[in-house]
């Protein structure tokens, strides 16, 4: 049952990142990205990890997405979505997405080798806040990196849009 509830959840949140993704209209794109952040706290749930369920509802679902929103509803330009003219940025947008997603990719397979299987339990937080800032620290990092880079990234978008 667990299993059954990983692999659905897993799917959901994959197939609402790719179509947020591909969403050319910001705000079906920001209710994707919910979408996809509440299957992740689903997966947690399902993991027995109710406290990063719990932090990934109130600090992504929660927190981020309002900011996103404040920032849509801001941009004077968010209804006039144009496509771009450039093909060359398209496809090289792509290529560079492909590499990061390789990159890790392969880096998360080297670490699964280092890394044990965790047991969760219903023992309290400290082993949890053990295990997250201990073993996972790495990996939390690169969640931030691949975060600010699509921070940045919109705020590009929104830049570029703005002069055009």
């Amino acid at each position: 049952m667990i299993q059954a509830a990983v692999w659905f959840f897993g799917a959901v949140a994959a197939m609402a990142t790719l179509l947020m993704i591909f969403q050319r209209n910001l705000v079906k794109s920001a209710l994707l990205m919910l979408a996809a952040l509440l299957a992740t706290a689903a997966l947690y749930l399902a993991l027995s990890a109710q406290m990063l369920a719990v932090l990934q509802i109130i600090l992504y679902a929660g927190a981020i997405m309002i900011l996103f929103v404040v920032a849509l509803t801001v941009m004077p330009c968010a209804l006039r979505d144009r496509a771009s003219r450039s093909v060359f940025l398209k496809v090289l947008g792509l290529a560079a997405a492909a590499v990061i997603l390789t990159e890790l990719l392969n880096v998360s397979g080297a670490l699964k080798g280092f890394l044990r299987p965790v047991d969760f339990s219903e023992t309290g937080t400290l082993p949890l806040a053990r295990e997250l800032f201990g073993r996972f620290a790495f990996q939390f990092e690169l969640l931030s990196l691949v975060i600010i880079t699509a921070i940045v990234a919109a705020t590009a978008l929104a830049l570029h849009r703005r002069r055009a």
